[in-house]
């Protein structure tokens, strides 16, 4: 079984919601393959999959769905 690179935790096969920023926009991915650490929950994709995401995010095909995603600024929370 692989480990993770930062903890050294057990990596499992999931599919994971992976966000992406493309040209000042965030792109959310839904269903991408992954490898992720049992014990910190980083995520690890594979080099094809990145490529994928890549080449679906940079045609700019029309999504899915559209969805309104919640913003907060620390620098203005007291």
């Amino acid at each position: 079984m692989r480990r993770c690179p930062l903890c050294s935790g057990e990596l499992e096969e999931k599919t994971v919601t992976h966000p992406q920023e493309y040209k000042g926009r965030i792109i959310i991915l839904e269903n991408v393959p992954a490898e992720v650490c049992r014990q910190c929950g980083e995520v690890l994709l594979r080099p094809d999959v990145l490529e994928r995401v890549q080449g679906l995010v940079w045609s700019e095909s029309a999504p899915r769905r559209i969805a309104q995603v919640p913003v907060y600024d620390l620098a203005e929370v007291t």
